[in-house]
């Protein structure tokens, strides 16, 4: 099942709604309800589909999406943009645009809740005859969904919710014994679920989108480690005298997605990033690197490798849709690309600059998320993850395929926090192609496409046949939520030794170091930087200070100038995001509001 392509097409009776009496009494035969569905597997796989699509996030409003909240809420960005972000720099900031700035978010993970949800209560009423295999293998990924959007609800809000059924209840928040231990039985059910398939080759193990088993084995690493880190407690507690969860089990499933899930370190780190699609590109002709892909239709940059090629690495990932492309777009992405370089709307641009061109192969975006310089100034050089993570207009290694420097403009349409650094992981990215294949495309008037198109261009050929295929619409990565280097860190950690973390290390040619809390903790910040994790490493090793002390002061162009910028945590939130009011008035005060967000409290005000 191609997840990538279907997310947009879901059929109507994902939007299901109970039956009411009628003056006649028929059956339903022209449209699907909670009457006649779901019956069949087939039907069943449709609900699967439909819970997978909260994942993707919202199109429209980045902070509705968890991985670039997380990344805001880190002390490796600020919220930036322009003068007119003002709901993003709040986020940064650990303030509120509007007391309702996260009904988003919180309703797109109690959207995919329910979906998880009413495929369980539904289970009962399906045709499973001869399908015991794919009944296990559909239940297991309907827990392992329940269990990541329960994860997210929890580590950014803490005390949430936690419905088990479709049915509606005003419930009140659970505590977190209580929520960690069903996250916990939830994911030991998909473990026990879910087929033992490995990663081989080209199966989409990994990289299709779809929960796996190996993916619930490291999942509940990530839980046990954040709630034994946050909360003091080692031993996660299950519901319903089913046991507990230890340390030593933890380690054994983490033991057992090291060893039997045939997935491993890809070979070389900068390929597992879009921008490696690029091959004119200065580093990937540096270290030869080609982009592995995501199974969109990836055939290699014109002059190199060509076909399919393996990604071990990636254990679970959220797909992006195109064929609607706007509604499937990674929103995240395109919000931390470079902003505005052209004349039209830079006044530092020249005439005929466009889009593309001065930065090349790194596209246009919003010119959120601007990196902080403390990662930068303390990284090694001799590390290659640097310059494979983090984009610097000012350093000299960045050049054009013709060897010039490339061009980068202050003050794209307003820009504000510009530190001149971006991260490459989550970015728009063009590539060099014939121009010919593209001409007659339905393009924005201002985009020449002599300097690059954009990569799915280059990848679905078809986009070009749509009416929504301008630069905005059409990035559709992957959300890399799980990779094989964390799998092997989280090990390093819980077992205290260095074996895995030294894996990581041997592959971007470093020495190994000895196991110290210290060093694990340098390691995850330079291999995982910019994937939505550092924050709440963070927070579960007590270093929320990191964010004061990695914030301020910074030297940072805003709307053209030069400023002094300060973008403060505020210890009274614990690092927890506000409940959306209208929930708290819809539950009639069963719900209450977290320390720090009361509703004259961290009302965002502006600096720009």
């Amino acid at each position: 099942m191609d997840i990538k392509k279907i997310l947009c097409g879901l059929t109507a009776a994902l939007m299901l709604t109970g039956c009411s009496d009628s003056f006649l009494d028929t059956d339903n035969l022209t449209s699907k309800d909670s009457s006649n569905f779901p019956k069949t597997v087939s039907d069943a796989y449709e609900i699967v589909t439909g819970i997978y699509r909260p994942m993707m996030g919202d199109s429209d409003t980045p902070y509705n999406n968890p991985l670039f909240v997380a990344e805001l809420m880190s002390d490796e960005r600020f919220g930036a943009a322009g003068k007119d972000d003002p709901p993003c720099q709040a986020v940064a900031s650990f303030s509120k645009d509007n007391d309702n700035q996260y009904q988003g978010f919180w309703s797109r993970m109690y959207q995919g809740i329910y979906r998880c949800n009413f495929l369980f209560d539904s289970e009962a009423g399906i045709d499973w005859t001869g399908q015991e295999e794919a009944r296990n293998n559909i239940l297991g990924q309907g827990y392992f969904m329940r269990a990541f959007y329960f994860f997210d609800l929890v580590k950014f809000f803490e005390r949430v919710p936690m419905p088990l059924t479709a049915e509606p209840a005003n419930l009140p928040q659970s505590e977190p014994d209580e929520a960690y231990g069903q996250i916990a039985s939830d994911l030991l059910k998909a473990m026990n679920l879910l087929p033992n398939t490995k990663h081989e080759g080209m199966n989409g193990v990994g990289t299709d989108g779809h929960a796996t088993k190996w993916a619930a084995e490291a999942l509940l690493a990530r839980v046990y480690l954040f709630y034994s880190g946050y909360y003091g407690k080692d031993t996660i507690t299950l519901p319903n005298d089913e046991g507990t969860v230890t340390k030593a089990d933890v380690i054994k499933y983490l033991e057992d997605c090291i060893n039997n899930s045939g997935h491993r370190l890809a070979d070389n780190f900068g390929e597992l990033w879009p921008y490696s699609a690029a091959g004119d590109y200065w580093l990937n002709k540096e270290q030869g690197w080609s982009w592995l892909g995501d199974n969109t239709g990836w055939q290699g940059w014109e002059g190199q490798t060509q076909g399919f090629r393996e990604n071990p690495e990636f254990v679970f990932v959220g797909k992006h849709a195109y064929g609607q492309q706007m509604y499937g777009r990674n929103l995240t992405a395109l919000f931390f690309g470079i902003r505005y370089q052209s004349a039209a709307y830079n006044p530092n641009a020249e005439e005929n600059d466009d889009f593309w061109g001065g930065t090349y192969p790194f596209g246009q975006g919003w010119g959120g998320g601007t990196i902080t310089p403390d990662i930068w100034n303390t990284w090694d050089d001799n590390d290659i993850r640097k310059r494979a993570s983090i984009l610097n207009v000012d350093d000299p290694s960045e050049v054009l395929p013709d060897g010039s420097h490339l061009v980068y403009h202050d003050n794209g349409f307003h820009q504000v926090e510009d530190t001149h650094m971006f991260n490459k992981k989550y970015i728009a990215i063009n590539v060099h192609t014939d121009v010919s294949k593209y001409e007659g495309g339905n393009r924005d008037y201002q985009n020449s496409i002599t300097d690059g198109v954009p990569l799915w261009w280059y990848c679905v050929p078809d986009i070009l046949t749509k009416t929504d295929n301008d630069f905005m619409s059409c990035i559709f990565m992957d959300d890399i939520w799980i990779r094989f280097a964390d799998v092997l860190l989280m090990h390093s950690e819980l077992t205290g030794t260095a074996d895995g973390m030294n894996k990581v290390r041997a592959r971007v040619n470093l020495d190994p170091v000895g196991y110290s809390l210290d060093n694990l903790i340098a390691e995850r910040r330079h291999e995982l930087a910019f994937e939505g994790l550092r924050f709440f490493d963070l927070k579960r090793w007590g270093k929320l200070d990191l964010l004061d002390a990695h914030r301020t002061n910074v030297p940072a162009y805003c709307d053209g100038e030069l400023r002094i910028v300060n973008v403060r945590y505020r210890p009274e939130t614990k690092g927890w995001l506000p409940i959306p009011d209208q929930e708290i008035i819809k539950s009639n005060g069963v719900l209450t509001q977290n320390a720090g967000w009361a509703s004259n409290e961290g009302n965002f005000s502006g600096q720009y």
